[in-house]
């Protein structure tokens, strides 16, 4: 039972019964079979003011107590803990759910006597592990190689090693290093050693920070800035020579064995899904890059086939065994696990005839399991690396916390109309819209595609007679949906969709570069183009091959496309330490975009460019998801690092596109075909009004946001009505339209939130139900496309925001504790309408002519025209 007490506090007595003692979760388990020695990593979430600092922790399971290792990711605004990672090592671990407890210990826990170091010599790095307890002393040689499209090693050098996290359970190691003459592309080792159970987890990531020439906006394979290489290879050298191998090449196949001076090589080649010969795989000719359908294996023994491997290398001599694991490694084809000699190559990018390419920002990352020790006569077939444990917080717990903006209760309900979300999200992730039909349908795996989900509803406008190849890119956050469902639910095979879409788009949907414009840098790309196959675009939305190198078909990366609140919350659940740098790489993005000095009109007017402000049109910075999403990111940001530049910049876009007293008629906001996405900038403003009072900032921007809110719900309520309701307003009839008046019956309930009139706010409330209802009405009316990626995400979300509001207690933005001061509003006008203004007015133009004397502007401008080609 957790000790949580409700009252003021009064004495240190009182603050020591409000103390967090005790966390249930539960581990769910995907396997049928016992799993042994599992590493678990997880965030936990904890209540406001009950947790002052980590302090030390046990997990209690099946009467066993684990010592556990915690790290504070994230805080209140009064310093207590919000987000904590718990790391600890489970022996064994059922199938099916196991309950366990996070204990407080009364006094000092003992500590395990392991240790761990890691020497470097080049580029080789040796682990040694000890543990006296369990008889470990062991010496692990890691050597990450790269080849070259002639299958020729290259040389890398190691720029850094950090000790990134010591502890009794867990310790990581990162290592950067360089590729000699090619700085711009790195490998990073993340090694993370788990000394007490001689368990190692490696994740290598290779990135190409050069920036894409992408001529006219068009992001093609092919492109100069791309990297090329054949191979990319961790090579595990141990001091075993005699022996045996022993391996498998799927978690319930027989063990096989050979000699250790054999050789056996498990390779797999293509997904071996039904579609594995998909146009989804392609080089820069639009050539398909996959030879066969699914993996094969060689040893003395003979050849071995199938189509989806999880494959697992034992070697073992007298003393000691490692074995080895690649996680995902049917679904990131290719990948090849071999063994020879008492030494295991784990072939993340197998040497093949096609060589790979890495596109200009491009990263990605592989993982490699691995488990050293003693030997024993059990074969440790590391089953875990493929059918991950989860821990899993109740909902009741995650509700307390109040980490999350509204987050129901339940979805479950006996009354049928609040029922409909329950029912749509079972249609929408079973049977034919399963995650993994999903994918199967244009074989949505491979290392560049796998975590992605297809764009199906871009099928209805095809032309083609194939099932269209357009990948999704995270558009109205399907990550962040799927982990308030799993949250909600305790349903761990969420996971399954939003864990590889995180690390999908942390890899290849951001710019990892800072070499190119700034409005383009660390960027997120657009889903792919709308109606045409992505073909050698990859998943970066503007291919030569739909359009042409002249005229104004391209473009790149823009703040509409900016998703960060799931990213955010994937790092708080599993401490993912590429999420954390994503989500203030895409907030910095948003401040680098809006910087004028870093443009060619920044030699006349430095100031603001308005990119990170605009939606659809240059010249409307008014309510819209550009805007919305800025603000969006620069919160999330803040959330995670407390820095004010964030908070200032989001506020700053505030007060630049809403206000208290805008004309809504003026602003045009019932023009659904461009105006649709207001609402979108009104959901960031309630998410930003909940975490200004949360940290106590009931201030003048919080009273400006508040109006402005109670401004919108009042013209709404007069005005508003379902999208579908006046089809001749629209230019494509989609089930999209139905899914958008999902969130705009929330944002009218957040603006209902904001006022003290309480007819105002049943009138907003009663026309947001109205909205709603037809929403669900209008939904269905289009078969089965409404069960399709574009609809699916925005209902996962809105659709339990929608539950919130009909079945808890409505929430109530407190007033501002000063007020601000209203002046009037004027639509901004970006940096380039400024310049021609400027230069079209011969004294204007004079004044800006004084600029050329600025040795500053001028080096800013000529840089920022290299980049503009």
């Amino acid at each position: 039972m957790t000790v949580i007490s409700q009252k003021p506090d009064k004495d240190v007595a009182a603050k020591k019964k409000r103390l967090c003692t005790e966390i249930p979760f539960e581990l769910v388990s995907p396997s049928d079979a016992k799993l042994k020695r599992v590493p678990i990593t997880s965030g936990v979430c904890l209540p406001k003011g009950t947790l002052p600092e980590k302090g030390e922790w046990l997990v209690e399971s099946g009467g066993a107590h684990l010592p556990a290792q915690t790290e504070v990711l994230n805080r209140w605004s009064d310093g207590s803990v919000r987000w904590m990672l718990t790391r600890f090592v489970a022996g064994r671990i059922a199938p099916g759910r196991t309950a366990c407890t996070l204990l407080r210990p009364e006094k000092r826990a003992q500590h395990f006597s392991g240790s761990t170091s890691l020497r470097q010599d080049g580029v080789n790095l040796t682990l040694n592990i000890s543990n006296p307890h369990n008889a470990i002393d062991e010496d692990l040689q890691l050597q990450p190689v790269l080849l070259d499209t002639n299958g020729s090693p290259l040389q890398l050098t190691v720029q850094n090693i950090d000790n990134h996290t010591s502890g009794d359970v867990c310790s990581v190691f990162v290592v950067d290093t360089q590729v000699k003459n090619t700085p711009a592309v790195s490998l990073r080792l993340q090694i993370e050693v788990w000394p007490h159970a001689g368990l190692i987890r490696t994740d290598v990531r290779i990135r190409n920070s050069r920036r894409a020439e992408h001529k006219g906006g068009l992001w093609d394979l092919g492109d100069s800035g791309s990297f090329t290489f054949g191979g990319l290879q961790l090579e595990l050298n141990t001091r075993i020579q005699t022996g045996k191998i022993q391996w498998r090449a799927e978690t319930t196949s027989e063990v096989r064995e050979c000699r250790a001076d054999e050789t056996v090589s498990i390779m797999q080649r293509g997904s071996g899904s039904a579609s594995w010969a998909s146009t989804n795989h392609v080089d820069e000719t639009n050539r398909s890059t996959v030879g066969s359908r699914g993996y094969r294996v060689t040893a003395s023994s003979g050849t071995l086939r199938g189509y989806r491997s999880e494959p697992s290398i034992n070697i073992s001599d007298d003393d000691t065994n490692l074995a080895v694991a690649i996680p995902e490694f049917w679904q990131q084809f290719p990948a090849e696990l071999s063994a020879s000699n008492g030494n295991v190559t784990a072939g993340l990018f197998p040497a093949s005839e096609w060589p790979y390419e890495l596109q200009g920002g491009e990263q990605k990352c592989k993982s490699v399991c691995m488990s050293i020790g003693t030997a024993t006569d059990e074969f440790h077939g590391l089953n875990w690396a493929y059918q991950q444990p989860r821990m899993i917080q109740s909902s009741d717990w995650i509700r307390r916390c109040n980490t999350i903006q509204w987050l129901p209760a339940t979805t479950q309900f006996e009354d049928r109309s609040l029922n409909r979300f329950h029912n749509y999200l079972t249609e929408s992730t079973t049977n034919e819209f399963s995650i993994s039909a999903r994918r199967d349908k244009i074989d949505e795996y491979g290392w560049r595609n796998f975590g992605d989900v297809p764009a199906d509803h871009e099928q209805t406008n095809y032309a083609g007679s194939n099932t269209i190849i357009s990948h999704y890119n995270n558009q109205f956050d399907l990550i962040f949906g799927g982990i308030q469902n799993m949250l909600l639910t305790g349903d761990a095979q969420w996971f399954e969709m939003f864990g590889p879409l995180a690390r999908h788009v942390v890899d290849i949907d951001i710019y990892h570069t800072d070499e190119d414009r700034s409005c383009f840098n660390g960027g997120l790309f657009w889903h792919t183009d709308h109606y045409v196959d992505a073909k050698t675009s990859t998943h970066r939305t503007y291919s030569r091959r739909n359009g042409s190198d002249a005229g104004s078909y391209g473009g790149g990366p823009s703040n509409e496309h900016n998703y960060t609140t799931g990213l955010l919350y994937y790092h708080f659940l599993t401490g993912d330490t590429n999420a954390k740098e994503a989500v203030v790489t895409l907030a910095d993005w948003v401040i680098s975009m809006d910087d004028g000095s870093g443009t060619i009109f920044g030699l006349f007017d430095s100031g603001y460019t308005g990119l990170a402000s605009q939606t659809k049109f240059e010249d409307f910075h008014g309510p819209g998801r550009g805007v919305g999403n800025s603000i969006n990111a620069l919160l999330d940001a803040w959330i995670l690092t407390e820095q004010e530049t964030y908070l200032n910049k989001l506020e700053q876009l505030i007060h630049r596109s809403v206000h208290p007293n805008q004309d809504c008629n003026e602003l045009q906001l019932s023009d659904a075909e461009n105006r649709w996405s207001y609402t979108v900038c009104m959901t960031a403003l309630g998410r930003y009004l909940a975490e200004k009072a949360e940290a106590g900032q009931r201030d003048a921007n919080y009273d400006y946001v508040r109006r402005t809110l109670e401004n919108y719900g009042r013209w709404m309520a007069d005005n508003e009505k379902p999208t579908l309701s006046v089809p001749e307003d629209l230019e494509y009839l989609t089930e999209a339209w139905a899914a958008q008046d999902f969130r705009k019956a929330n944002a009218l309930r957040i603006a209902a939130a904001c006022t003290d009139d309480t007819d105002l706010e049943s009138r907003m409330r009663q026309k947001a139900d109205q909205i709603n209802d037809a929403a669900w009405k209008d939904l269905y009316a289009f078969d089965d496309k409404h069960l399709t990626a574009r609809c699916f995400s925005i209902v996962m979300t809105e659709g339990l925001r929608d539950l919130f509001h009909r079945t808890c207690r409505p929430e109530y933005m407190p007033p501002a504790t000063e007020s601000c001061t209203i002046t009037d509003w004027q639509m901004f006008v970006p940096q380039k309408a400024r310049v021609k203004s400027m230069l079209k007015n011969p004294v204007k133009a004079a004044f800006a002519v004084r600029s050329l004397l600025n040795p500053g502007r001028i080096l800013a401008a000529a840089r920022a025209l290299r980049r503009q080609f």
